[in-house]
């Protein structure tokens, strides 16, 4: 789950509905580098079901007693989600290979950020980087990667993921002082796209239903919609997490991103 406290709810966010979310990001973004005999389609595909193994976790979210909050994507243990994120790319590599190329660089990317280390960790990134060996020899044969079109469809992930999880941290409308401060700054690694002249992707809430983005990545203004719920702490501390969460019934987000010139 992707979890934020506002005015007495926890409001809550599918990992599945957020990468959805960041596929619909990626087909509106700006194409810079399409190869000539490109994979499109399976980029959009995996950027869109990149979180697709916590489908099944997420239909029920757990309690953390530490932290007295469900457990979300950011302290969830780190063995299960080590199992999730295998079972997901597993799926992945079945449709697409290139696919779970991408998204497993894209874990382990995150992996790094996040300094942890665990001999499970170990494991994991030991197999995944023995599935990326193994898919970039059998594209060699019959597909070859380029070396620019895998570095542009992993910014094309990361900076898609990004945005998607913060359309669902930040409450829509929030000043820059209440945001959330992963993306204060910007989003890191979008100066690498050449439209943005190697500035930093940044954005700023013009009302509660409007997202400025400067510079713009997208062909067009975009508006994009995702599910969330609004569960009340009350109902949490009265019936639990689980039956709290299953009856709240769920809200639409929908957000215009939008060019700083056209706000």
């Amino acid at each position: 789950m992707i979890c934020r406290e506002h005015d007495g709810a926890i409001v809550m966010v599918k990992q599945h509905d957020h990468g959805k979310l960041a596929g619909e990001l990626a087909i509106w973004f700006k194409e810079e580098h399409v190869p000539e005999e490109g994979r499109r389609d399976e980029v959009l595909w995996a950027v869109a079901e990149h979180d697709r193994g916590w489908i099944d976790l997420d239909e029920t979210p757990f309690w953390n007693d530490a932290e007295h909050a469900p457990y979300s994507f950011i302290d969830f243990p780190v063995v299960p989600k080590l199992t999730f994120y295998k079972r997901g790319l597993d799926e992945i590599e079945a449709r697409t290979p290139y696919g779970a190329l991408l998204c497993s660089l894209h874990f382990e990317r995150l992996i790094k950020i996040s300094g942890l280390d665990y001999p499970e960790l170990t494991l994991y990134q030991e197999h995944e980087e023995e599935r990326r060996s193994r898919i970039h020899r059998e594209l060699e044969v019959s597909k070859p990667i380029g070396e620019d079109e895998l570095y542009y469809d992993a910014r094309l992930l990361e900076f898609c993921d990004d945005l998607s999880l913060y359309l669902a941290l930040n409450e829509p409308g929030s000043p820059k002082s209440e945001e959330h401060p992963w993306w204060r700054e910007g989003f890191s690694g979008s100066e690498d796209f050449s439209f943005t002249s190697g500035r930093t992707i940044t954005v700023e809430w013009k009302d509660k239903s409007t997202l400025v983005l400067d510079p713009f990545p997208f062909k067009k203004t975009v508006e994009v919609a995702f599910m969330l719920k609004r569960v009340q702490r009350s109902e949490i501390a009265k019936r639990g997490i689980a039956p709290a969460y299953r009856d709240t019934p769920e809200e639409e987000c929908r957000i215009v991103l939008t060019a700083l010139n056209e706000s």
